[in-house]
């Protein structure tokens, strides 16, 4: 975990956050996915690997106050804190790699824009599906964001896993169930087109 962790701090401080391949200017399609699964402003919202990512600036605009960022690098913190300013005290902050993340609350919305798919250790993966079913309330929705099939296989210099729907739910288990996916090219600062697949999960019945 100390080496990921090196690596993003490294990358929040080192690199300019509007020119890093993953930048979005808006969370359009976070923002549609949430309104795919009925997402109100008094449900809870947890963002893994929130990172630098405007989507919590867009969260207060439409009146969620239930937020918990969740990221390994405190500097990601550190530049969504300065650029929220007088909001930065709405979210709650969560340093932590997400495979031994522990809080002692529960949420209404998993979200995760490009975590899940740098887990290339077939354990870390274990013990993310076990955070998340531990983390989600009973009628919770996740939302996941992984490069497709069609995507790069590498991002920030690291090695990634591409999925399908039905590697996805390989890694999910009997647990969870797919309901929804969604594809999306993502266009980098630099101009690159990035595949997106995207999942929507609730528990299994």
């Amino acid at each position: 975990m100390s080496n990921r962790k090196d690596h993003w701090e490294t990358i929040y401080t080192s690199k300019d956050t509007h020119q890093v391949g993953w930048y979005q200017e808006s969370p359009v399609i976070s923002i549609q996915m949430l309104n795919r699964i009925c997402a109100t402003k008094e449900q809870s919202v947890l963002d893994v690997g929130a990172g630098a990512s405007v989507l919590v600036d867009e969260l207060i605009k439409l009146g969620y106050r239930d937020i918990s960022l969740l990221d390994i690098s405190a500097a990601a913190f550190t530049v969504v804190k300065e650029r929220l300013g007088k909001n930065s005290d709405i979210p709650d902050y969560y340093i932590s790699d997400v495979t031994s993340f522990e809080v002692k609350r529960r949420f209404d919305i998993w979200h995760d824009r490009a975590v899940f798919h740098f887990l290339t250790v077939p354990e870390d993966r274990k013990k993310y599906i076990a955070c998340m079913n531990k983390l989600l309330s009973r009628d919770g929705r996740v939302i996941i964001g992984t490069f497709s099939l069609n995507g790069p296989t590498q991002c920030s210099g690291l090695d990634i896993v591409q999925y399908d729907k039905n590697k996805m739910a390989n890694e999910l288990g009997d647990g969870f169930k797919i309901i929804e996916t969604h594809t999306d090219v993502h266009t980098t600062p630099g101009g690159k087109k990035q595949e997106f697949m995207y999942f929507i999960i609730r528990r299994a019945e």
